[in-house]
């Protein structure tokens, strides 16, 4: 053979071409825009089917639902509330950083885990810990505080 085998991807004489790629046969159309697309070129997202430009329109300004470009990390969160507060001794936030690295692991340990980062249980965890000795440490500085001045009268 001279031309060598034909690959199934070469869009033969009457098939429908790839918008991107004229060359190779059109698998499907793009949900969105209807250009036809080879697979090279077809982006799956969730049940639809998009091109690279809508798929780049989707990342910009129109929002694609099923994108999510970024993700709020609750265990690292928490983790950094738990330790500012001890790192740089600023007991006024003591009170509400504990309370708020507490409250931000337990969302944490409730959400399923990131494809990428994994669960980060531990963060969680450790960042649940901290807020409470910090929330300890006011409760204890209160009571002190309080029985100090009991004793004065």
């Amino acid at each position: 053979m001279a031309g060598g085998p034909v690959s199934r991807d070469r869009a033969l004489e009457g098939e429908a071409a790839c918008f991107f790629h004229p060359a190779n046969r059109a698998v499907l159309p793009c949900d969105s825009c209807g250009r036809f697309l080879c697979t090279i070129c077809d982006l799956p997202v969730g049940s639809r089917h998009l091109c690279p430009v809508c798929l780049s329109k989707g990342l910009g300004k129109e929002k694609l639902p099923e994108i999510v470009p970024r993700r709020f990390l609750w265990a690292r969160s928490s983790l950094v509330l738990g330790l500012l507060p001890l790192i740089f001794m600023v007991w006024p936030v003591w009170f509400i950083s504990g309370g708020t690295a507490v409250i931000l692991a337990i969302v944490s340990l409730r959400r399923p885990g990131s494809l990428v980062r994994g669960s980060q249980r531990w963060a969680a965890i450790l960042g649940m810990l901290l807020g409470v000795i910090q929330v300890v440490a006011w409760v204890g500085v209160i009571f002190l505080i309080s029985y100090a001045s009991s004793r004065h009268k």
